[in-house]
């Protein structure tokens, strides 16, 4: 039989029942009561302020999703107004550069007809004389091979065009399939080349600006009709057996490039009209 300690109440069960410890009683108000009652107290204080952030955010979100929609639609406005200007301007700037082409031009027949005056006087200060003849000889070698004058004779004639599927960029000519078609024709013997009337030369670039093609910094537009001056009973021949001819047939078979190869009699290659004689020089007999 236990005692309590003294000065303490003796524990009293009812008659038939066991008796609680204390410390089972304490572990029974922890389960019935997980929370303290002063958190309980705090967290139903604060909760009528909880909704009002979330309710002000919503309010926020909805002001700024309509100040953007607001911004969006007057930018809409601007650009629907500013579309007929921009496309007068796109109008206006293509005029002018088609009125610049065409005085360019004008300027480069003007200076192909002063260069052949010149070279009119030249040879005929020249023929005076069996020095001055050889001379004349020897520099008619020289701007032929520069492209400096024009030069006529037989040859190829080669028109290569886009599929006729246009809007597939595979089935577009690029400026390396140009160069390709071009070195294949210098190796196969072509001594005087020109693309859509433009000579090429040592100092004449083939390159690519967007969709477009530029030779001699000019842009060209599709069919590319290249001639080639050469010797026609052989050209043919080595044109198809060059890496450039392959090139090519290989375009026409898998992506559906147009080319025709024809030859011909007689063909004229333009001079290239920015290639003038600076100065000549005898050199040693």
């Amino acid at each position: 039989m236990t005692q309590s300690p003294p000065g303490s109440p003796p524990s009293q069960a009812p008659p038939g029942q066991r008796r609680v410890d204390a410390s089972m009683s304490l572990l029974n108000n922890l389960m019935a009561h997980p929370l303290d009652e002063g958190y309980a107290v705090a967290a139903r204080s604060r909760r009528p302020q909880g909704h009002k952030p979330k309710r002000s955010h919503r309010i926020i979100l909805v002001i700024a999703l309509l100040f953007l929609g607001f911004l969006l639609a007057v930018a809409a406005s601007q650009n629907y107004r500013s579309a007929p200007e921009a496309e007068k301007q796109r109008k206006e700037l293509i005029a002018r550069i088609n009125q610049a082409d065409g005085r360019l031009n004008d300027l480069r027949g003007r200076q192909t007809k002063l260069a052949d005056e010149v070279r009119g006087l030249q040879a005929g200060g020249l023929s005076n004389t069996s020095e001055g003849a050889a001379l004349q000889q020897k520099l008619d070698d020289l701007e032929l091979q520069t492209g400096a004058v024009a030069a006529t004779g037989p040859g190829l004639k080669a028109v290569v065009d886009d599929a006729k599927d246009s809007d597939d960029k595979q089935g577009r000519l690029l400026d390396v399939d140009l160069q390709q078609l071009v070195n294949g024709l210098w190796t196969s013997g072509a001594e005087a080349i020109s693309v859509n009337g433009h000579r090429l030369t040592s100092l004449t670039a083939i390159r690519g600006a967007g969709t477009a093609i530029t030779v001699d910094y000019s842009s060209l537009t599709p069919p590319y009709t290249v001639l080639a001056i050469g010797d026609t009973a052989t050209m043919p021949a080595r044109f198809a057996q060059s890496s450039g001819g392959q090139w090519v047939q290989y375009l026409v078979s898998n992506f559906q490039i147009r080319m025709t190869i024809t030859t011909e009699d007689s063909l004229l290659v333009p001079a290239d009209s920015t290639i003038a004689l600076r100065y000549a020089k005898v050199g040693p007999r």
